[in-house]
C-alpha cells in the first residue's frame, strides 16, 4: 500500500468505528427506555396493593357488635330552615321502668325527656351499653328492631317538658357458653344512653338484674 492509500484509508477506518459505537449506543437507550417503563409499571402496581389490602379488610372492622351510638337511618322528615335542632345529651334526661316478665324474657321502657328551654326533635335508636359497678365492663350488644308497625321510627317534636320512649328485651335464659347455674352474666349497675345522633351520653340506673345472651339488648326506636 502506498503512503497515499494509507491516508485515504486511516479516515474512513475511524469513521467507521464512530459509526459502530453510535449504533450500540443507540442501542443501550432502548433497552434503557424499556427497563424504566416496566421499572415504572411494577412501581405502579406496588403502589396501588396497599389500597386493596385496606379495602379487603374494612368489612372486618364494621362487624363488630354495636355498644355505642351506630349511625343513624336518615330522617324522612328532615329539620328545615329555621325549625327546631335535634335534642342535645345536655337538654334531654333519661328514666327506666321495668315492664311485665313472661317465660325467660324481660321487658322495659326507656324514656328520654326534655328538660331544656328549647323546642327540639328526636329520631332513630341513639345507642346503649350496660356499666357494672364502679364503671366494669359488663359484656352489652345493642340490637336495634322496627317499631310494632315495621318502621323505623319517625321525628319527634319535643316541647320542654314533652318525652320519648322506646322498649327494651333481654333474656334471662343463659346461652352459648354462659353457665346454667348462678348468674348467666355480672349484674349491670346503670345504662349507658346515646341519644339519637349525639356522641355525648347520660346514665340511667339498672335495676333488672342480669341481662343473659352475652348483654344483648333489643330496642325500638324514639317515639
Amino acid at each position: 500500500m502506498t503512503n497515499s492509500t494509507k491516508r485515504l484509508a486511516l479516515p474512513v477506518l475511524l469513521a467507521a468505528g464512530v459509526l459502530t459505537s453510535a449504533c450500540s449506543f443507540s442501542g443501550g437507550t432502548e433497552d434503557a427506555g424499556a427497563a424504566t417503563s416496566i421499572a415504572g409499571t411494577s412501581s405502579s402496581a406496588a403502589a396501588t396493593t396497599p389500597a386493596a389490602t385496606t379495602s379487603a379488610a374494612a368489612p372486618t372492622t364494621s362487624s363488630a357488635p354495636v355498644v355505642t351510638a351506630a349511625p343513624e337511618s336518615s330522617d324522612p322528615q328532615p329539620t328545615t330552615a329555621g325549625g327546631p335542632d335535634r335534642c342535645h345529651t345536655s337538654e334531654l334526661t333519661g328514666s327506666l321502668s321495668e315492664g311485665d316478665a313472661a317465660a325467660g324474657n324481660r321487658y322495659a321502657t326507656l324514656t328520654l325527656t326534655n328538660t331544656g328551654g328549647e323546642v327540639c326533635t328526636v329520631y332513630g335508636y341513639g345507642g346503649l351499653g350496660l356499666v357494672g359497678p364502679g364503671g366494669s365492663v359488663v359484656p352489652s350488644t345493642q340490637e336495634r328492631v322496627p317499631a310494632q308497625d315495621g318502621s323505623g321510627g319517625g321525628r319527634t317534636t319535643l316541647q320542654p317538658g314533652d318525652s320519648v320512649s322506646a322498649q327494651l328485651h333481654w333474656t334471662v335464659v343463659a346461652t352459648g357458653p354462659e353457665p346454667t347455674t348462678g348468674q348467666c352474666e355480672a349484674t349491670p349497675s346503670e345504662l349507658t344512653v346515646i341519644p339519637p345522633n349525639e356522641t355525648d351520653s347520660l346514665t340511667v340506673a339498672w335495676t333488672a338484674g342480669p341481662v343473659c345472651d352475652m348483654g344483648r339488648i333489643q330496642q325500638t326506636p324514639y317515639a
